[in-house]
């Protein structure tokens, strides 16, 4: 039986530890070959045109035309979680499962949000620059940092990542509330220690939010100038899912005005950010490039799973995490 050709699509900023990583795995039973979203397109078309099922290393924006070319292929798999890059009508259109990573960095974005947590209500940044320099002069002595014990988190979201949220923060004896377009049963609502509140009440009683949210038409601009002024004053605002889940006018408004009295992010309105963005003139701000999800333990995980849906996908098997 001829072998089964898989499509490695890559983005040039992965690095090579991690290609090598896949393409070892996908050598033992496929065979392997690679494209960047650089390529030239008549490269791309044509190892699209025999690829028999195709990983994207992240998913990004691909025409209609290119995508038609893939007519062997079983699957398209995704790394990431997020697809809203993705052409994903496209590939319905031609009748190609689009799966994601079925939140297999669920773990490492949970754990990444109470760091930016505690790193925006400790104002790790700001204290680790006067360690740093020696200079303690002018040092608040703790007067402007916040515990997590007793706090009100407001968790938007509340899937994988939402519950795992939950979770730790209940370790630090928060009061930890959620909303959902879906509630949870009782039971689990009991077992996770949370409540929940429609989007209204959640805003005007948590102390912190946290956003865990798909990006999609009805997400995008999910809190603007109405939510921001059911807020508490001096709310604590964390997002690790997709920057354009807030209004930017709005957010640069309510930094302004001390409404937030810290902002973290692990996700900006332009990827990679510009350093000269006025969010950046903020105090009180803390923000990673996009790496919440990205450890080495999730990768691994991440890759093992997408290349067993990929196997399901090659051997008639029911595919899993299918988003299109």
């Amino acid at each position: 039986m001829k072998k089964k050709k898989i499509l490695h699509f890559i983005e040039e900023r992965i690095p090579k530890v991690l290609i090598r990583s896949i393409k070892s795995r996908i050598k033992k039973r496929y065979i392997y070959d690679c494209v960047y979203y650089t390529s030239k397109k008549k490269m791309i078309e044509k190892k699209m045109s025999t690829a028999d099922a195709v990983f994207f290393t992240p998913g990004r924006f691909l025409s209609d035309e290119i995508i038609s070319k893939a007519k062997n292929a079983k699957i398209f798999q995704l790394w990431s979680s997020g697809f809203e890059k993705f052409n994903f009508q496209a590939a319905k259109k031609h009748r190609i499962i689009l799966s994601n990573n079925g939140g297999e960095n669920s773990t490492s974005v949970s754990e990444h949000t109470l760091l930016l947590m505690l790193g925006v209500l400790r104002k790790v940044i700001s204290f680790n620059k006067i360690a740093i320099s020696g200079n303690w002069k002018g040092n608040s002595h703790g007067t402007d940092l916040f515990e997590l014990k007793n706090k009100c988190i407001g968790i938007i979201g509340f899937g994988n990542i939402g519950r795992k949220v939950a979770k730790l923060c209940n370790a630090f004896d928060a009061k930890v509330f959620y909303y959902d377009n879906k509630k949870i049963s009782k039971n689990l609502e009991k077992k996770l220690n949370v409540k929940y509140l429609n989007k209204t009440n959640l805003l005007k009683k948590a102390d912190i939010i946290t956003l865990h949210l798909h990006l999609n038409e009805k997400t995008k601009n999910f809190l603007s100038d109405k939510e921001f002024k059911y807020m508490k004053k001096n709310v604590f605002l964390v997002n690790v899912s997709r920057a354009q889940l807030i209004n930017y006018k709005s957010l640069l408004k309510n930094l302004k005005n001390r409404k937030i009295a810290g902002l973290a992010m692990d996700v900006f309105y332009q990827e990679p950010n510009n350093p000269k963005d006025p969010i950046f003139k903020f105090k009180d701000i803390l923000f990673t490039p996009h790496t919440a999800g990205s450890t080495w333990d999730t990768y691994m995980r991440v890759i093992d799973n997408c290349l067993k849906n990929i196997d399901k996908a090659l051997t008639n098997k029911k595919i899993l995490w299918q988003v299109n």
